[in-house]
């Protein structure tokens, strides 16, 4: 590693508007239910259980094959049977209104109950078990019991929330038993002072356990209200509706998997060979789906028959909203294919389009800066809180290179190379559905598909591109690096990156024992970002060079050079090189013991 020198400069930072953008990812949810041609009817319904209950619940996000631990949701129904893969906690738990239904101190956000009483029927709070719930979190919830078709309701006062920055509505409820013929489930929000509630989002009515409902608040809103409405006859009194922890966050919205349900194929006996197919959508976060077909002729073995888009009509293909009732149409006679006699299973997929990360990234708002030569504004983006570990390392690429220096599972991966590391964010991309960042000279995005000897030239460098707008994984640029370390927009411009102590957050020449260190060990700075002084150097995409001067946004490096940017200083460095303003370099070839990364991703 050359190291060019040291430059500790002043830092300036404010607050710019935007804060996140929407990414985009898939989280699929497929059921499966048989189907005969020409006169074979079979209807599903599905009891959607998926325990939510208490804090952090195993992801949307924790699936049944684990991608990325709580990285997305995925749902599949084998004819009857649902298999809900659940969200990843919030980023920021401290939410700026609460209604838990505890009366205590945190219970912020007022509420007014229509009826206020629970008489002739259960409109109220309650600390005792009904329908098979007990509360969400803590002692007490909402609870409804004995309706009667009698209508009841809740509003929430008006929250101020600041434009230009990221909010999010949070609640849990639990439905049971109740049918979209008699019964009524829904929630209305509001962005505005007013009195009208017009904009009703119907909610699942047989969940049969806890579920969320989070939804993003658009960022040109200055307030939101709530009203949660409910409405159901009972004469078998097995209905039953709760509602649990209102929250207002200062963050995005907790992903949620679209669910379809309710599903009926039946193919018209008039001849016609026309197929009806129905089904009900429904998506916590509010989101448009994309809603495909696919067809399998060997038991679901696989799903290689897709009806031609030119035969089907309705609510099919993109921009589908969630609701009761779609319809499509499907003209099978048309498609050319004996489907007559045959059986067929039919794989029902929604898309919403959204990939939550994973639960070890924070988000960095977007901010400007100055980095001693001009201002430097930089827009949102997640970091990794720590430097990638050998175990995660290994996971992707299937080795080790770390030796010598600390190794185990949590100890940070080094010897890597800057051309490894980029191997690494676009092998992990692909693995996890994401769209890769890097491409190579004209072999495309699969690192699989780059020639051999790609990378071991250290000239090859030059040869990488990067799609900035790609929701992969990536290495930070080094302003981006550089505004992370210094604390972002809640920086307290310490020398270290969160103290002016380097002992505190920083293992380096005088106190690593002359070895790496499990990371997450020292104190992180103000964004709960680890390591980013000392440990290991980490790898940035930029090609070194000089800072050009007047305002830049987003900048991503020298235009030409020989050398990769390293930040961060590491264990066998003395204490001069660990604050946020040091920088370094290397040939992106190579793979010193002292080097590894860590990885950000666009905001979602």
């Amino acid at each position: 590693m050359r190291q060019q020198h040291v430059e500790q400069h002043a830092v300036a930072a404010k607050t710019v508007a935007g804060g996140c953008r929407s990414s985009t990812n898939e989280r699929p949810q497929t059921f499966i239910l048989q189907h005969r041609f020409p006169d074979y009817l079979k209807r599903s319904f599905s009891k959607l259980r998926y325990d939510v209950a208490g804090g952090c619940r195993s992801s949307a996000k924790k699936r049944v094959k684990d991608q990325t631990t709580r990285s997305y949701g995925k749902l599949r129904i084998w004819g009857l049977q649902l298999l809900i893969l659940l969200l990843a906690c919030p980023l920021f738990a401290t939410p700026l209104a609460l209604q838990s239904f505890e009366n205590s101190a945190s219970d912020t956000w007022a509420y007014t109950a229509s009826p206020s009483g629970f008489v002739p029927y259960f409109w109220g709070r309650t600390n005792q078990a009904q329908g098979g719930a007990s509360a969400q979190n803590g002692s007490w919830y909402w609870a409804s019991w004995l309706m009667e078709n009698s209508a009841a309701s809740m509003v929430f006062s008006n929250v101020a929330i600041t434009p230009g920055t990221q909010h999010s509505i949070s609640f849990y409820y639990y439905s049971k038993n109740l049918a979209a013929a008699t019964d009524q489930l829904q929630i209305c929000v509001e962005y505005d002072t007013g009195s009208q509630w017009t904009n009703w989002t119907p909610l699942l009515l047989n969940t049969q356990a806890w579920s969320l409902f989070s939804i993003n608040i658009p960022q040109t809103a200055s307030t939101v209200r709530v009203k949660i409405a409910t409405s159901y006859s009972n004469a078998n009194m097995d209905k039953y509706v709760h509602w649990d922890n209102f929250s207002v966050n200062a963050s995005e919205a907790e992903f949620t998997a679209p669910i379809i349900y309710n599903t009926s194929v039946a193919q018209r006996t008039d001849g016609s060979k026309l197929v009806d197919i129905y089904y009900d959508l429904f998506d916590a976060n509010g989101d448009n789906c994309e809603v495909t077909l696919k067809l399998s002729d060997n038991g679901g073995t696989s799903f290689a028959i897709t009806p031609s888009p030119q035969f089907l009509s309705g609510d099919i293909g993109a921009g589908i909203a969630p609701g009761f009732g779609k319809y499509i149409i499907w003209n099978a006679g048309a498609e050319g294919v004996g489907y007559d006699g045959n059986q067929f299973m039919v794989k029902f997929t929604a898309e919403d389009g959204l990939f939550p990360l994973p639960a070890n990234f924070v988000l960095v708002a977007g901010g400007t800066f100055s980095n001693g030569t001009s201002n430097v504004t930089v827009s949102s983006f997640y970091m990794d809180k720590y430097e990638l570990t050998q175990a995660g390392y290994q996971a992707v690429m299937g080795s080790n290179p770390a030796t010598g220096y600390g190794v185990g599972s949590n100890y940070p991966v080094y010897s890597v190379s800057w051309f490894k590391a980029i191997e690494y964010c676009n092998r992990r991309s692909i693995n996890e559905g994401l769209t890769p960042c890097y491409s190579y000279s004209s072999y495309g995005t699969n690192p699989a598909n780059w020639p051999a000897g790609w990378n071991t030239s250290n000239t090859n460098h030059t040869n990488v591109a990067c799609n900035w707008t790609a929701n992969g994984y990536r290495l930070p640029t080094e302003m981006e690096w550089q505004f992370a370390a210094r604390g972002g927009n809640q920086t307290h411009n310490y020398t270290y990156s969160g103290s002016n102590d380097v002992n505190t957050v920083a293992w380096y020449y005088s106190n690593s024992g002359s070895t790496t260190h499990t990371v997450g060990t020292k104190v992180p700075n103000e964004l709960g970002l680890y390591d980013m002084s000392g440990n290991v150097w980490e790898w940035n995409w930029d090609i070194y060079g000089s800072y050009p001067s007047g305002s830049q946004t987003n900048p991503t490096g020298a235009a030409s050079g020989s050398y990769r940017v390293l930040r961060g200083g590491g264990w066998y460095y003395n204490a001069s090189y660990c604050p946020v303003s040091a920088r370094s370099y290397d040939y992106a070839a190579g793979s010193n013991y002292i080097i590894g990364f860590r990885c950000v991703r666009v905001s979602p």
